[in-house]
């Protein structure tokens, strides 16, 4: 039963007209809020007649109206209960109508996509959940909350676990040439927390002019733009990745803040940055004293000489480059945990800035994931990832070959947990891809438009196809559902 210390009931002053109606209306309000919900009981008469200060009988007779009306029903020697399905909340004195808003929302703000109809989404390559070891997490949750529990669930490092901090500095090391102190990472929820907080502590409300690739990543053009006042400007991308020549043109224009890069595997298109204009781009970083946020989340999916190249981390000898990780894209999208690799000057500030977006991280995963590390389970999972994803890789080219060979070209030396799909033959033409992707929307399969990836929104007959997140079967079918 509820009480009335836990609901806040009072008698409108400027409600006129008979008492018992006054409380039968206060009633009905905290039903249509939702304070009290269908099915539950009501406080006693007592009870109510002391929190309105009125008389009991008042009550009573006000609990009768409202069994009257349809709101509530009364059972014998047990009080008053809301109904399962009270009556329309009256137009009158109930608040604010559905959905208005007591200020102007600006304009871009949009809703999130309903995903009701939603099949298959090949929007973005994301880990299969289902491929976790399940069972050593479990285990591993269970001996933290065993061996460290209290200690766990109370305050942590602001730079995240040193358990895994040392651990990750060790697989970087080994898988990425990438050699550092623990105390230059930063463990964080996500790849996009990384970026707010790059934006938030290099640009800030001071603003400054943030490269970005073009095509390339709204979401994170979003973030850079929610979390700081910078003002971007679009660089073009080739099949050999960032364009040095566009770069060059910018910084002989002004001074440049911060470049954002995905040399790896270039999102969307999965291009992998040359050797030379790699070496280039960190000698202008020097030379003009700006910095490079390296987006670096699909490492472990890499393929052949995409493989072979380090990150621009690994080559950095003068402290230009912020490197992010993700250990979301090996594990499980719901597993956020990513992390931020910094020059050793500026580990302790952003740790700094890091409490004011988020206090501290999540101790008992950072702990889990940890053990997954020491215990060698990290390493069996990547190998069982990697095989899945190259039978899924292989399976999807072959479908994509033998079902839209005409229609459909994409780069097989290219991409890692996606593939770059341009328009062939007849889908050269902007407009007819983006009604064939329109069509796979309402067919329950998710692509984005060529359009989406454009700075500017300027049309492109291309797609990003994400396949990581499905078994062979499973894309098997999903191609057949493209035509």
């Amino acid at each position: 039963m509820i009480h009335t210390t836990e609901l806040n009931l009072f008698l409108d002053p400027q409600r006129q007209g008979p008492l018992y109606l006054q409380v039968a209306s206060t009633v009905v309000k905290a039903i249509t809020d939702q304070r009290i919900r269908p099915g539950e009981a009501l406080p006693g008469i007592r009870e109510l007649a002391l929190k309105l200060g009125v008389h009991r009988n008042t009550v009573l007779v006000a609990m009768r109206e409202l069994e009257a009306q349809g709101w509530v029903l009364a059972r014998p020697r047990c009080g008053f209960y809301v109904v399962d399905l009270p009556p329309e909340t009256p137009a009158a004195g109930s608040g604010l109508a559905p959905g208005s808003m007591g200020f102007d929302m600006p304009e871009r703000i949009h809703p999130i996509t309903d995903a009701k109809d939603l099949l298959m989404d090949f929007s973005d390559g994301v880990a299969d959940g289902r491929l976790v070891p399940t069972e050593a997490l479990a285990q591993a949750y269970l001996r933290a909350l065993r061996l460290k529990g209290p200690e766990l669930l109370q305050s942590s490092e602001f730079k995240g676990l040193r358990r895994l901090r040392n651990g990750l500095a060790d697989h970087l090391a080994q898988r990425r040439a990438l050699r550092l102190d623990p105390e230059q990472l930063l463990v964080l929820r996500s790849t996009s927390m990384a970026v707010s907080l790059v934006a938030q502590t290099l640009i800030g409300s001071r603003g400054g002019v943030v490269a970005v690739e073009d095509p390339g990543h709204p979401g994170m053009w979003e973030t850079l733009k929610q979390a700081s006042s910078a003002t971007l400007v679009p660089l073009p991308v080739d099949g050999q990745g960032l364009q040095v020549e566009g770069l060059e043109a910018l910084l002989r224009s002004g001074p440049l803040s911060l470049l954002m890069l995905t040399p790896q595997c270039h999102y969307p298109t999965g291009a992998t940055l040359e050797a030379g204009r790699r070496s280039r781009i960190l000698e202008l970083a020097a030379e003009h004293r700006f910095a490079i946020l390296e987006l670096d989340t699909e490492f472990d999916y890499l393929r052949g000489e995409s493989a072979s190249h380090p990150p621009l981390a690994a080559m950095d000898t003068t402290g230009q480059v912020l490197y992010v990780g993700s250990l979301a894209r090996v594990f499980a999208p719901g597993l956020r945990l990513g992390y931020l690799v910094l020059p050793a000057p500026l580990a302790d500030r952003f740790a700094k800035a890091r409490q004011y977006v988020d206090w501290q991280g999540d101790a008992l995963l950072e702990w889990v994931l940890s053990e997954l590390i020491v215990d060698g389970e990290y390493r069996r999972h990547l190998r069982k990832v990697r095989k899945a994803f190259l039978e899924r890789r292989a399976t999807l080219m072959d479908a994509l070959r033998h079902s839209y060979g005409d229609l459909l070209h994409f780069d097989e030396a290219q991409g890692a947990m996606a593939l770059w799909l341009e328009g062939h033959g007849l889908w050269q033409d902007p407009a007819r891809f983006e009604m064939w992707v329109r069509s796979c929307g309402l067919k329950g399969l998710k692509l984005r438009p060529g359009k989406y990836f454009s700075f500017h929104g300027s049309p492109l007959a291309a797609t990003r196809f994400g396949f990581t997140a499905y078994s062979p079967e499973e894309l098997q079918k999903g191609v057949a559902l493209l035509g």
